[in-house]
């Protein structure tokens, strides 16, 4: 298996603000509804047929999407769809209405960022900006076009620097909600998730997943005779060998004081045997420790049709308690486990 000196990050979805999107859309959907009523009745009284007809489809999609929100389910029409009659609307208001038209794109390019990723919300206001400035340009002089240039232009800076500082903070705090903050191994949260996808998954296709329960021998001894500073010492240096030993895919979660699970999608317990046993190794041959070698017993178990993550877990612990048993330091595999048992 390919060597990995450090694991890649987990990426977040892009635009994290998606995650809690609904907690926002519908006082969003409410707001929108309060505020575009008045324009479109405007509009309609003022004989503006044209930019009143787009006002009022904006506010019927607020209007279904806040009340399907508030039924707990999906937006009824995406919110995606609101942006070619809000631009529309924006363009026809600046024609109709000069100067005034324009202000109404600053809300629009803040909601850009609210519904798109932030490669198309760059995208779309870009294009808001280069159309909206040549109409404010042809009906409205130079000196309003410069101005409204401008300002829109240092909107687009600063939602850009707003949204990459909440980015990288959303980030922050999920890498710290699924990592041990001992080992920066992936914690038990991460790993239910992170194994019951691939549970599901096993019952829809013909996947070879395997898991490697890994067991740091006479580690109480460790922290009796050393302290635990040694013992956590052992621990980080523990898991930044692994590290460097398995694929970018391959997963290591904490999952107690001493025990390790290592996911490896896509790869039967043969393969999984192959690099238990050669972590072993690995894992014998490096110094950990002055004067004391660290040893690890490993459990070995494919994921098999129709069993559940509980099921899966217990037979790589099984099989690492049976690695246990016969004297650590050692890799059993789950079908040598089983074997052992019947005899």
């Amino acid at each position: 298996m390919t060597a990995l000196k450090n694991e890649n990050t987990i990426k977040i979805e892009s635009g994290t603000r998606s995650a809690h999107r609904n907690q926002l859309l519908l006082p969003l959907s409410i707001l929108g509804v309060c505020c575009f009523t008045p324009f479109f009745i405007y509009n309609l009284a003022s004989g503006n047929y044209t930019l009143g007809a787009s006002i009022l489809g904006l506010t019927l999609i607020f209007l279904l999407n806040g009340y399907s929100i508030h039924r707990r389910k999906k937006p009824l029409i995406p919110f995606e769809i609101l942006l070619f009659p809000a631009a529309l609307a924006i363009v026809l208001s600046t024609i109709y209405q000069g100067d005034f038209g324009t202000y109404w794109c600053y809300p629009l390019l803040m909601f850009f960022f609210f519904v798109l990723s932030r490669k198309m919300a760059n995208v779309c206001s870009i294009l808001l900006l280069l159309v909206l400035t040549f109409i404010a340009w042809k009906y409205s002089g130079t000196a309003l076009t410069i101005r409204f240039a401008v300002s829109l232009g240092l909107l687009l800076v600063m939602a850009n620097i707003i949204v990459g500082v909440i980015d990288n903070l959303y980030n922050r705090l999920h890498e710290e909600s699924i990592r041990d903050p001992l080992t920066g191994s992936f914690n038990r949260r991460y790993m239910e998730s992170r194994l019951g996808d691939a549970v599901a998954q096993k019952q829809r296709q013909l996947i070879l997943p395997s898991l490697l329960a890994l067991d740091i021998d006479y580690f109480k001894h460790i922290n009796d005779e050393l302290g635990h500073a040694a013992g956590d010492k052992v621990l980080r240096d523990l898991v930044n060998l692994i590290k460097q030993y398995i694929r970018q895919s391959d997963k290591i979660f904490r999952v107690g004081g001493e025990e390790f699970l290592l996911f490896l999608p896509e790869t039967d317990e043969a393969s999984a045997a192959i690099v238990a046993e050669k972590l072993r190794r690995v894992i014998v041959e490096t110094s950990l420790l002055e004067d004391r070698t660290v040893t690890i017993s490993i459990g070995v178990s494919e994921l098999q049709t129709g069993e559940t993550l509980d099921d899966w877990l217990k037979s790589a612990d099984d099989a690492m308690y049976e690695a246990k048993e016969a004297g650590r330091n050692r890799v059993v595999r789950r079908s040598a486990a089983k074997f052992l048992e019947k005899k």
